[in-house]
């Protein structure tokens, strides 16, 4: 099964991938910075904070 994934701040329809995937991904958008997590058919988007080096 094949998942569809929006960004949480502007709604922009990120990417399709199915289960077991882990991807980190620009909105290009709104810029955000995304963890995307999809494990037994729970899609988990989590907000990654800007790097300062």
């Amino acid at each position: 099964m094949t998942y569809y994934t929006v960004c949480p701040d502007c709604g922009y329809k990120l990417l399709k991938a199915s289960d077991g995937s882990e991807i980190e991904i620009y909105c290009p958008k709104c810029k955000a910075k995304l963890l995307i997590s999809i494990k037994d058919g729970k899609v988990l988007i989590q907000k990654q904070t800007a790097d300062k080096t």
